[in-house]
């Protein structure tokens, strides 16, 4: 049987009691939308940059997800939405990285073709 981590656990306490302030707060709620969408893409950018594996990404999913990024923080900066800036702008900065890699990847298989 497999415990539960205590970490797994705070986090679940706080979800439970924190919630519903949140959602009379939304753009805290907001905040921690922004901090977990990010921080949930941060150890494939780790794993990818480590290993400089890209064979198991989708070129043509990551152009896009990179675009669709980039109008999110465009939509923040015009609606002065702090969330929505801060989030976007980190994981712009990290899928760029990996789209990069991906290319950089692409690039050098041709080159060897």
């Amino acid at each position: 049987m497999k415990v539960i981590s205590l970490n797994v656990l705070a986090v679940m306490i706080m979800m439970a009691v924190g919630l519903p302030m949140m959602i009379d707060h939304p753009t805290m709620l907001g905040g921690v939308a922004a901090a977990c969408t990010t921080l949930s893409f941060l150890p494939q950018v780790l794993h990818t940059i480590r290993t400089r594996d890209t064979a198991g990404i989708s070129l043509a999913m990551y152009v896009l997800f990179v675009f669709g990024i980039l109008c999110w923080l465009i939509y923040g900066l015009i609606s002065h939405d702090l969330p929505l800036m801060l989030g976007n702008g980190i994981t712009l900065v990290l899928s760029s990285i990996v789209l990069l890699l991906k290319l950089k990847s692409k690039t050098n298989e041709r080159a060897a073709a």
